[in-house]
């Protein structure tokens, strides 16, 4: 039978196999790299979209309240060390003293970055010169109030080292996303920068069941309203957002206002990462996205989410993660596991509660996919998490199936299996990072 080469992303590397020619191998469309960073940094810089340049922001800005350099944490592949050095510079040229400038990790509810994981964001020069530290959503010491509520009701509190600074700088990236639609801009602070009670009613669970909820969609989409509500109540100078390719190299820069440099950057991926197929699938295989984002179950959510997107009701799921460091998040795993046996329950209980637990929103999600796919539907290849608690997270594992443990094996065998059942088979081997568009249009 004629064949072909593919991969999925995994941990640090990837996983080659052959498949079938008949197979869909759906990637984005990376535009080229840019090969010389330097000046394409400088340039935006210099000639924002709707914002002045940041070095004259920077002068004119109140030196003695300090600048914020706000970064993307250790979950999301943002090549800072290729742009962040001639940001701190233009600052520096501006007036601030390196004593006046603060990088913070926009954490969200995720988990404080570790000593190791600054040098891998920022780099050692870096971590050696600056002041950097980790927002802290469940310390409310750290916080304070916004001056307005967004138009749900929500009275945001947010980090105060982002709120007393005289200049702020937003950076991250850009890509589809599985609720707000699309990361980057005001994804930095909401829910980068905000307090527990916001999060939690960002990512709610009427908020997350609604449909425009999903991957590539802004208009209507609740999460993005909260978000963008949130931003503009807290008011950042200027935003540094890029694209990347596989590789996490820049493919492109968009810099200046909060939301027309988000817009310009929005454009741009949904040119290069929109993938249009005419039906959906039986069977799809699904990279959990690689390093960083496949390091916990947690995250890899995002990658059955992006299976789910493409197969048919009724198909299959097949989600290859690394899973390194576990579940990700005690109270996920604890939810998990307290409805093991009926996640319809689950379902009942959070519309039924006016409380959000943390991270209860990743389970809900995944709901989504199991209601296409069932739980045997729902498979899951992960060297990184216990067979016996993969079997309470509502997932298949791949060794109940083809009886191999590593990754790569497994992973060859269900492809043989699958060849064997299915006619129409796809494989997303960036995972979560494609743009989903099913039909002609």
């Amino acid at each position: 039978m004629p064949s072909k080469k593919t991969y999925l992303l995994y941990d640090r590397s990837r996983i080659e196999f052959d498949v079938p020619a008949q197979w869909a191998i759906l990637e984005p469309h990376d535009p080229p790299a840019i090969t010389d960073i330097d000046p394409a940094v400088r340039q935006a810089l210099a000639v924002p979209i709707g914002a002045a340049p940041l070095l004259d922001l920077a002068r004119r800005a109140d030196r003695s309240r300090g600048a914020v350099v706000v970064i993307s944490d250790i979950t999301r592949a943002v090549p800072n060390r290729l742009f962040l050095p001639i940001i701190l510079e233009t600052l520096e040229t501006a007036g601030f003293t390196k004593e006046q400038i603060v990088i913070l990790v926009a954490t969200g509810m995720h988990r404080p970055s570790t000593r190791a994981e600054h040098v891998e964001l920022v780099g050692q020069t870096i971590l050696d010169r600056y002041r950097i530290v980790d927002h802290r959503a469940d310390a409310p010491e750290t916080l304070v109030a916004l001056e307005a509520r967004t138009s749900s009701g929500t009275a945001v509190q947010i980090d105060a080292v982002y709120a007393n600074a005289g200049l702020r700088i937003l950076t991250g990236f850009i890509e589809p996303h599985l609720m707000a639609g699309f990361s980057g801009g005001r994804k930095s602070i909401c829910p980068g920068l905000v307090d527990l009670d916001t999060v939690q009613k960002f990512h709610g669970p009427h908020f997350v069941a609604d449909p425009r909820t999903a991957t590539g969609i802004l208009d209507g989409n609740p999460c993005h309203r909260e978000a963008l509500e949130v931003a503009r109540i807290a008011k950042p100078d200027f935003i540094f957002n890029v694209t990347v390719d596989a590789d996490s190299q820049i493919t492109g820069i968009f810099t200046g206002d909060l939301e027309a440099a988000h817009a310009e950057g929005v454009r741009f991926v949904e040119k290069h990462m929109a993938v249009t197929v005419p039906e959906r699938f039986d069977t799809v295989f699904v990279s959990g996205g690689g390093y960083p984002l496949d390091t916990t179950f947690y995250q890899t959510v995002k990658g059955m989410v992006a299976g789910g997107d493409f197969v048919r009701q009724g198909g299959t799921v097949i989600t290859v993660s690394g899973c390194r460091q576990g579940f990700g998040s005690d109270n996920c795993r604890r939810i998990m596991f307290e409805y093991a046996d009926d996640y319809q329950r689950f379902l009942r209980d959070i519309f039924a509660r006016d409380r959000v637990e943390k991270d209860q929103w990743e389970f809900q999600l995944q709901t989504r996919v199991l209601e296409k796919t069932s739980r045997e539907g729902l498979v899951l290849v992960a060297d990184g998490i216990d067979v016996e608690d993969q079997r309470r997270c509502h997932v298949t594992p791949a060794f109940d199936l083809v009886g191999r443990r590593d990754a790569a094996e497994a992973v060859k065998a269900l492809v043989e299996r699958t060849s064997q059942q299915t006619s129409r088979v796809a494989v997303l081997p960036r995972g979560p990072y494609i743009l989903p568009r099913v039909g002609h249009g």
